[in-house]
């Protein structure tokens, strides 16, 4: 997003977390986008903007920063991030923007990907900073609609808010060669393959892993080639569903080896249950599956079913292991289908969600909140 709006003719800088710098500011710049990481004295998954001495150091940095910016814009609302852009903001008469990428609070994903210790200490905390400054910008960006929906309700106006789900990225997620995506990886060209594409929470895989076991009595050789890090609880389920020569894990891939690797499937999965964290958001998977022009197999739930039924690329099934196993073996057994939903897949990834086309929705966004009637050059 940063890149293209640089490309557009803005300055973009982005404030963020440093990786494991516990002291002092780094800056530096990446596809023409300034880049300011502030130092964390947490560590894990608290190093995500709730340490005082992040806040203090990003206070201290835009206090002393001599650039022009026309608007900030905050993508998660936790105290390093909501409080210094505030204070910058009312400082210098400045439209700040907050977004809201997912559904946490609230019977949302902090229940499905945090251990209970952490709901204990921080479930009421999470929420309060996920909806108590929405109504304090000047706009807000959502990625789903049920979110737009929850803003409405907490007294956002509409014409404050902009639905902008993830983008693609179909130059570097673009259709390759199957048989030489499965040589890289081992994979025999007559043995059908299904992807499922994760780095580490692999929410809502044990109806596809139950499928997938009913597939197999079908094809016995049908491999799921799963990326990332699965938990152990999803180890135990491959074993408890006796597919264990089925499933084909990645481990972590290099950014440049995941299209590569998804490229083997001949189809996706996209599992989601019918609950809150679902419905609130929206799987940034999807774009990599649409752009590799693939068919989906997938429920209809939030703003998939939207999307599934808008632009043809794929298959819902109910939240049934029979079924999904159904819509699977539909796919594998009508190659021109797929091959047909999957084009329409690249087809929608390439003219309707590419980046490069968000990016002027948020751009046209950015100008009306600025009152601005000719173009002119933009600091954010």
């Amino acid at each position: 997003m940063a890149k293209h709006l640089v490309q557009r003719g803005h300055k973009v800088t982005l404030i963020v977390i440093a990786d494991q710098r516990r002291f002092g500011i780094v800056n530096s710049e990446w596809d023409g986008v300034q880049v300011i990481e502030t130092p964390d004295l947490l560590w894990g998954q608290l190093r995500s903007g709730w340490d005082p001495w992040d806040l203090l150091n990003r206070i201290l940095y835009l206090s002393h920063n001599h650039e022009h910016f026309d608007l900030i814009h905050c993508f998660e609302t936790r105290p390093a991030t909501i409080y210094p852009a505030l204070l910058y903001s009312r400082r210098h008469d400045i439209p700040l923007v907050t977004d809201w990428n997912d559904w946490w609070g609230r019977g949302g994903l902090i229940d499905e990907v945090r251990p209970a210790w952490y709901r204990l200490l921080f479930g009421t905390v999470e929420t309060y900073y996920e909806e108590a400054f929405r109504t304090q910008g000047a706009g807000l960006t959502v990625i789903s609609s049920a979110l737009g929906r929850r803003a409405e309700g907490l007294g956002v106006s509409p014409e404050r808010i902009l639905h902008l789900p993830s983008g693609t990225f179909p130059e570097i997620f673009r259709p390759r060669e199957k048989m030489i995506c499965r040589e890289r990886f081992g994979l025999p060209l007559s043995t059908p393959v299904i992807g499922f594409s994760s780095l580490d929470s692999h929410l809502d895989l044990g109806v596809v892993l139950r499928a997938l076991s009913i597939v197999a009595r079908q094809y016995p050789n049908v491999k799921l080639i799963i990326t990332g890090k699965p938990s152990n609880a999803v180890v135990e389920l491959v074993r408890t569903y006796g597919v264990e020569s089925n499933v084909h894990l990645t481990g972590y891939l290099q950014d440049e080896e995941l299209p590569w690797a998804l490229s083997c499937a001949d189809l996706f999965v996209l599992p989601l249950a019918d609950k809150v964290y679902n419905v609130g958001r929206w799987p940034n998977k999807i774009c990599d599956y649409m752009s590799l022009g693939r068919p989906t197999v997938s429920n209809p739930v939030g703003d998939i079913k939207g999307l599934f039924e808008d632009h043809k690329i794929g298959v819902l099934a109910s939240w049934d292991p029979i079924d999904f196993s159904e819509k699977i073996l539909y796919l594998l057994k009508n190659p021109e289908i797929a091959f047909r939903l999957g084009d329409n897949a690249r087809d929608a990834a390439v003219t309707v969600y590419d980046w490069k086309l968000l990016v002027c929705r948020l751009e046209e966004f950015y100008t009306t909140l600025l009152n601005v009637r000719s173009p002119s050059l933009m600091e954010i």
